[in-house]
């Protein structure tokens, strides 16, 4: 999978990493998607296959909405300080390995200053990002689909065979004789020649 893997918190940015699934899905194909709840199979080993896909990927998505700084585990921690926080842990790795990482900041999400963040993903706060507007899925979207283009490539779509009937030839006036036969004919004197008649016709979390 040499694609984009969506890095999203749940309850922050679920509802916008389903969008972003679907759409990606579209241009690049599902293969080259990956989102946890999609494209993890049921029974496999969730942490190598996760680290798979993030270590073949190209592009990172974070998906930053409202309240992912904020979240907080049951003990009161923020979420993204907890070790083992899978958000945490992917942006980390894709840092370390050099991947292209995007910020995406969902609806009045603002980018994090880098001392809000572990010293080990304060990197993030470095990279350019983008913005989609849930409201406006429609319009933003195809906006940073195109941004994603030089990092990802573009599905191609399979040809489709021709499914209209094709004509048949028209049968034989009467009296002709069939193609690729040889035949005698009158020339008119009584006397009979050979007419060699040729056809030429060709006959798609966290």
């Amino acid at each position: 999978m040499a694609g984009v893997f969506i890095n999203y918190r749940t309850g922050d940015g679920a509802t916008a990493a389903v969008l972003f699934d679907e759409k990606l899905k579209e241009v690049f194909g599902p293969e080259n998607v990956f989102r946890d709840r999609r494209t993890t199979q049921p029974g496999a080993h969730f942490p190598p296959e996760l680290w798979r896909h993030l270590e073949s990927c190209a592009v990172l998505l974070v998906l930053i909405g409202p309240n992912w700084l904020s979240l907080c585990d049951t003990d009161g921690r923020r979420r993204i300080d907890v070790p083992g926080d899978y958000v945490h842990d992917e942006i980390q790795r894709a840092l370390t390995l050099r991947k292209t990482v995007i910020p995406v900041l969902i609806d009045s999400a603002e980018l994090p200053k880098k001392e809000q963040l572990p010293a080990d993903i304060a990197e993030l706060t470095e990279r350019q990002y983008m913005q989609l507007r849930v409201p406006y899925a429609h319009l933003d979207l195809p906006v940073i689909t195109e941004a994603l283009r030089s990092h990802v490539p573009v599905r191609r779509t399979e040809p489709q065979p021709d499914a209209r009937p094709q004509p048949h030839p028209a049968p034989p006036a009467p009296g002709a004789y069939s193609t690729y036969h040889d035949c005698a004919v009158s020339n008119g004197s009584g006397n009979a020649t050979v007419n060699q008649n040729r056809d030429a016709q060709s006959g798609d979390r966290q």
